[in-house]
């Protein structure tokens, strides 16, 4: 006798359908298009605000070393000035390198502080003041007294004029290009008065 398949319990029916549940992947929520362009400008303004803060970041760290080499300009200007008031230069080829000293500083120093000024930095006295050695002016005023300031002084150059080389290609690696070439220049200038007499003996 056969036996007649037996219809299943309805309530067991979705144990013996095996349909796939759809998929759900990531949906935006529908926007109208004057609100997609909205979203997409805030977007873009922030990308360019991030953008901006590491632009200028990287900028205060190339002003940042250009104002210690003005700083540097600063204090080897204060000595030489110093040397020259003392008015006790015996010899004429220390008292024309002295001259030589003031203008070719000062000349660097007014380019730099003009860049740095097109850069938003402005140096103060106590930046300018920063290199400030008040044991040199001690030296320069015992080597005055005892006849020997332009031993004292010359000594003083060939100490201080390769620090501020150090300083100039330290700034140089963070400069901008305009400020590259302004920093060759003065370590170019500043070589080429080591090089020669009196400096060079």
């Amino acid at each position: 006798m056969l036996m007649q398949p037996q219809n299943p319990d309805p309530q067991f029916d979705f144990m013996l359908k095996n349909n796939p549940q759809p998929k759900r992947g990531l949906s935006f929520p529908v926007m109208s298009r004057p609100v997609r362009i909205a979203v997409f400008a805030v977007a873009a303004i922030l990308l360019l605000i991030i953008i901006s803060s590491l632009l200028s970041g990287r900028k205060s760290g190339g002003t940042q070393s250009i104002a210690s080499v003005v700083a540097r300009e600063q204090e080897i200007l204060r000595v030489t000035q110093l040397v020259q008031t003392q008015q006790t230069l015996r010899d004429p080829g220390t008292t024309a390198l002295a001259s030589t000293i003031t203008s070719t500083m000062s000349s660097q120093q007014a380019q730099l502080t003009a860049y740095l000024a097109t850069n938003h930095t402005k140096l103060g006295k106590l930046q300018l003041a920063a290199d400030t050695d008040k044991n040199v002016d001690a030296q320069m005023q015992d080597a005055s007294q005892n006849n020997q300031l332009d031993d004292a002084y010359k000594n003083y150059l060939k100490q201080a004029l390769p620090k501020y080389q150090t300083e100039l290609q330290s700034a140089y690696k963070s400069a901008g290009p305009n400020g590259k070439e302004l920093l060759k220049d003065a370590f170019d200038s500043t070589a080429t008065l080591l090089a020669n007499a009196p400096l060079k003996s």
